[in-house]
């Protein structure tokens, strides 16, 4: 083969090479959309976000942190959650995933049956479990997931996680969540006992929202 030959094949292997490349970065991009540094699962329906931007919006410090939201097969509805090799770079560098529960053949809750009212509840819980990692050193973060390896670690977490929920203000739209789970959803019995064994009941949740109104 020529030299003008060799030449020509690897002008055409760079070439394509380059065009492979841009094909693969386009479908990077093209799979989340982005609201601020907030990235966003193109599938995450426009309802959905509109919603979960009801909290998130308010929540003015958590808007400088890298938080994606996409789809996975998940044994809830949904989760958050550090990613794990960002633990280890200091909190600056820190990122977060909301995992939202794609599995078809799923028996709990499905966020496509959520009420509205109760879907931004559930997302402003979301949100408060990032709050409380963004609180925390290393060490704090990896002491949460190792509560997370017992049934009474796990429920210390979601009543603290619940209680910044009503803090934040969004105590009703949480009412309205546990309400729906327990009392409204077609979500099997295990999912609902699971529920109601981990998490704040509606009655807590109402009586809570109760002390915290300023007394005349």
């Amino acid at each position: 083969m020529v030299l003008k030959e060799w030449v020509g094949l690897f002008t055409g292997l760079a070439i394509s090479a380059v065009i492979s490349a841009q094909a693969h970065v386009q479908e990077k991009i093209k799979k989340y959309n982005k609201v601020g540094r907030l990235k966003v699962d193109t599938t995450f329906q426009q309802s959905y976000l509109n919603d979960f931007l009801v909290p998130y919006s308010e929540f003015d410090d958590l808007h400088n942190c890298r938080i994606k939201i996409k789809n996975k097969k998940l044994k809830t509805t949904m989760a958050a959650r550090p990613n794990f090799g960002s633990i280890f770079l200091g909190k600056r560098n820190r990122r977060y995933v909301i995992l939202v529960n794609n599995n078809a053949s799923f028996k709990g809750v499905k966020l496509e049956d959520v009420p509205q009212e109760a879907r931004i509840g559930l997302f402003a819980h979301e949100l408060m479990h990032i709050r409380d990692y963004e609180s925390r050193k290393m060490t704090g973060i990896l002491e949460r997931g190792y509560q997370y390896l017992s049934v009474k670690g796990k429920k210390k977490v979601e009543h603290h996680t619940d209680s910044l929920t009503i803090a934040a203000g969004f105590g009703q739209n949480l009412y309205k969540w546990a309400s729906y789970v327990l009392h409204d959803s077609e979500a099997c019995d295990e999912y609902k006992s699971y529920k109601s064994e981990i998490y704040m009941s509606p009655v807590r949740i109402l009586n809570q929202i109760e002390s915290t109104i300023p007394r005349p």
